[in-house]
């Protein structure tokens, strides 16, 4: 997504890369002096702590745990994995968090980007929607119970969630009036009303080019596209986001997705399900997620359908 540059010129300023994202914070005040420390350090945590890339993390000793295994977990690693699993039974299926080992078996085993994967033996997917979830939550305690397989892989939602996390946090503690904070694909804006944000959306082929803006005082920016996340593994073209029911690339039309609606966390996983049905289908799974969103919509030709 492209922001108009002349709204980060304005107010207080922070831009920097973490997460294999280019991040931009522009608010319009602050209480605190060491705000940009804060968001900074929040980053970085989310980087280090929820990466499926690094052994050495608590996503990883989630991962490994044994079928029967209890391990309590910190505060937003609990919230957001709490969270993503709402997603997972609310969408049926078709959002799944528990993919880590089926995208990696596509080939995306390391950090993009990449151009090409090695083809690895492939035993079968099977539906995802009929199996449990991998784990039993105790939220008075924030720990989870291993009772079936099934490991995590945040991507997209753990981003968004920080995201809206760092958004929260500028509102609440700093008290900003307005502000936007920028991930890439996942973009959260508020404002007293007398901030009127302008977000673009980029063309999936050239980043640089705009094909249609959004104005918006309050809500949340989500998308997603299967071109920029792709490569080739053996003679097939592979993409990242997963059919959760069948743990494979979605064989679809559209190129890219955009949301907005009142959250980061509904804005992301509405983009990911706009590949996955159409029509009324799709109308409904939305629906059950945020009845007040706007979708755009763009078909390999280049034509937008906007809901």
């Amino acid at each position: 997504m492209i922001v108009n540059q002349a709204d980060l010129k304005s107010g207080n300023e922070l831009a920097f890369q973490a997460m294999n994202t280019n991040f931009f914070v522009s608010i319009s005040n602050s209480l605190m002096m060491n705000w940009k420390d804060h968001i900074i350090n929040w980053f970085e945590y989310v980087e280090k702590e929820w990466s499926r890339f690094q052994g050495d993390n608590e996503l990883s000793l989630l991962n490994d745990t044994k079928i029967g295994e209890t391990l309590v977990l910190s505060p937003p690693l609990f919230d957001i994995l709490v969270k993503s699993d709402d997603y997972h039974q609310k969408t049926r299926g078709f959002f799944s968090p528990y993919l880590m080992e089926q995208i990696q078996l596509h080939g995306y085993d390391r950090s993009f980007p990449f151009e090409k994967a090695e083809t690895k033996e492939r035993t079968g997917f099977q539906s995802d929607a009929n199996q449990p979830t991998p784990f039993e939550f105790n939220k008075a305690e924030l720990s989870v119970t291993r009772v079936a397989k099934g490991k995590v892989d945040l991507g997209g939602i753990g981003k968004g969630y920080a995201v809206e996390s760092a958004a929260n946090w500028l509102q609440r503690f700093a008290d900003a009036t307005y502000g936007i904070v920028d991930g890439g694909g996942d973009i959260s804006v508020w404002s007293n009303g007398e901030k009127d944000w302008e977000i673009g959306i980029a063309d999936p082929y050239d980043q640089n080019k705009e094909i249609k803006q959004i104005n918006l005082k309050n809500g949340s920016v989500a998308t997603s596209n299967i071109v920029y996340r792709s490569w080739k593994q053996g003679n097939e073209m592979k993409h990242h986001i997963l059919n959760g029911r069948t743990g494979l690339p979605v064989d679809t039309g559209i190129v890219q997705a955009t949301v907005v609606t009142s959250n980061c966390l509904d804005a992301e996983v509405c983009a990911k399900l706009c590949f996955m049905e159409n029509g009324p289908a799709l109308e409904k799974l939305l629906s059950d997620i945020n009845s007040n969103y706007k979708a755009v919509l763009i078909q390999r030709d280049g034509n937008l359908i906007i809901t």
